[in-house]
C-alpha cells in the first residue's frame, strides 16, 4: 500500500511527529478533505432543508457503523446556524439544532451580517463554509488514522468510494457535490508516480535490450541481457513490500539506477563470454573462464558501490537511510543475477556468442625486378 505520510521519516521523539499527533488527537485529524455541495440555486444554502442535508451526511460520516471511514471531525455552516439559534434562547444546550423554519435562519444571517470586513456578502467567519452567492457548501471533513497508522492511497480511494456512493443515493436530484482537497491530490500524483514508474521501466528495459542487440546482433542476447536487471528489480519491489517501505519519490528511483548500474555488468559478462567462448568449445568451460575472469571484476565493482551507498545509512534521515539499505540490497541482488542467472540462461538456451571467424588472408609478395642502369660512353 502507498502511504503519503511524512512523519514517520522522523524520530518518535522528534518535535515536528510529537505535534502532528497531538493535533490529530485533538482536532480529529491533521489532514482531511473538502465536500463541496451545491443546491442548485443561489441561497440555496439557507433553506433549512439544505442544512438537514448536510446534517444527514456529517451524522453518517462520523456514525460508528461508518469507522472505517476513520473520519475523526467535521465542520459545516450549519454550525453556525445552530450556534447562532443556541444563542437565541438564552444558550440553551439543547437548542443546539436548526431552527424550525427558514424565517428564523435569514433573521440569524441578517443579525450577524455587520461582520463583513471585505463586503463580498458573507460573514468574514462563513467564508471557509459557503460561496458568495449562498450556492454551495464546504463540509471540512478531518481524517484520522486506521489501524496500521496514516491511511494510504488504497483506503482512501475506497473512503472517497463509500462517500460517493452514500451522495448518488441520499442527495436530491437537484444537488451536486464534489469531493477535493489534499488527499485527492496525493491518489492523483502517486497514481502519477506508479505509471511513470511502470512506464519508465519498460522503456529502460527495451532501450537496454536494443543496445545489446546492436552490439552481439542477436535477438535472444538482447532478451538475456534483461533478465539480470529483471531479477533486482522485482527483488526490490518484494523486499519494498515485506518490510512495509512506502514507494514514494524517493524509492522509485531505485529501480532505475538498478538497471542503469547492472547493465554495466551484464554486458561485461556477455563480452566476455563471447571471447571465452570463441577460444574453448566447451560451454561449461566457457562460463567458467567467463566467471574466473569477468566475476571477479563484476563483484569488486559491486562491493564498491555498495559500501558508497552504505554511507547513507549512518544518516539520522529515515529516507536516506532505506534509500542507502535498498540501494546495497539491490546492487547485491543484481550481481547474484549477472554471475549466477545469467549463465543459468545461456547454459539453458545453450546460445552461441561466439565471434565468425574470418577466413585467413593469403598475402603473396612478388619479388622486384632489378632495374639495370646503362651508361652512355
Amino acid at each position: 500500500m502507498l502511504k503519503p505520510n511524512c512523519c514517520p521519516i522522523f524520530k518518535a521523539d522528534n518535535y515536528i511527529r510529537t505535534s502532528a499527533s497531538e493535533i490529530s488527537d485533538k482536532y480529529g485529524g491533521r489532514w482531511g478533505f473538502n465536500i463541496l455541495i451545491d443546491s442548485g440555486r443561489p441561497d440555496g444554502v439557507k433553506n433549512r432543508k439544505f442544512l438537514s442535508t448536510i446534517e444527514g451526511l456529517r451524522t453518517w460520516l462520523t456514525c460508528e457503523e461508518n469507522a472505517d471511514l476513520c473520519v475523526g471531525r467535521t465542520d459545516a455552516f450549519s454550525d453556525f446556524i445552530k450556534t447562532m439559534h443556541m444563542a437565541m434562547n438564552n444558550d440553551d444546550p439543547k437548542f443546539f439544532e436548526r431552527p424550525a423554519t427558514n424565517e428564523e435562519i435569514q433573521d440569524y444571517l441578517e443579525i450577524y451580517s455587520d461582520d463583513d470586513l471585505n463586503s463580498d456578502g458573507r460573514v468574514d467567519e462563513f467564508e471557509p463554509f459557503v460561496c458568495p452567492a449562498f450556492r454551495t457548501c464546504n463540509v471540512l471533513t478531518r481524517l484520522g488514522q486506521d489501524g496500521n497508522g496514516l491511511l494510504g492511497t488504497a483506503s482512501l480511494k475506497r473512503i472517497f468510494i463509500k462517500i460517493s456512493n452514500y451522495l448518488d443515493r441520499t442527495l436530491p436530484p437537484e444537488y451536486s457535490y464534489k469531493i477535493t482537497g489534499h488527499p485527492r491530490m496525493v491518489i492523483t500524483s502517486v497514481d502519477y508516480i506508479v505509471g511513470g514508474q511502470v512506464q519508465s521501466l519498460l522503456l529502460s528495459l527495451v532501450a537496454i535490450g536494443l543496445m545489446v542487440f546492436i552490439l552481439f546482433k542477436n535477438f535472444k542476447v538482447a532478451l538475456l541481457s534483461m533478465i539480470p536487471m529483471s531479477v533486482a528489480v522485482m527483488f526490490n519491489f518484494g523486499l519494498m513490500g515485506w518490510l512495509g517501505i512506502n514507494l514514494d519519490i524517493a524509492t522509485s528511483i531505485i529501480a532505475a539506477i538498478t538497471i542503469g548500474i547492472g547493465v554495466d555488468d551484464t554486458i561485461h559478462f556477455l563480452n566476455t563470454f563471447r571471447h571465452c567462448r570463441q577460444q574453448v568449445g566447451d560451454l561449461d568451460e566457457a562460463i567458467q573462464k567467463t566467471l574466473e575472469s569477468a566475476g571477479k571484476a563484476i563483484i569488486f565493482t559491486s562491493l564498491a558501490l555498495i559500501f558508497g551507498f552504505s554511507v547513507m545509512i549512518l544518516s539520522t534521515f529515515k529516507p536516506l537511510v532505506l534509500f542507502g539499505i535498498l540501494m546495497d540490497v539491490t546492487m547485491a541482488a543484481t550481481t547474484v543475477g549477472a554471475l549466477l542467472v545469467l549463465p543459468s540462461a545461456i547454459k539453458f538456451t545453450k546460445i552461441r556468442l561466439a565471434q565468425k571467424e574470418t577466413e585467413p588472408v593469403e598475402i603473396v609478395i612478388e619479388p622486384l625486378t632489378p632495374i639495370v642502369v646503362k651508361k652512355n660512353g
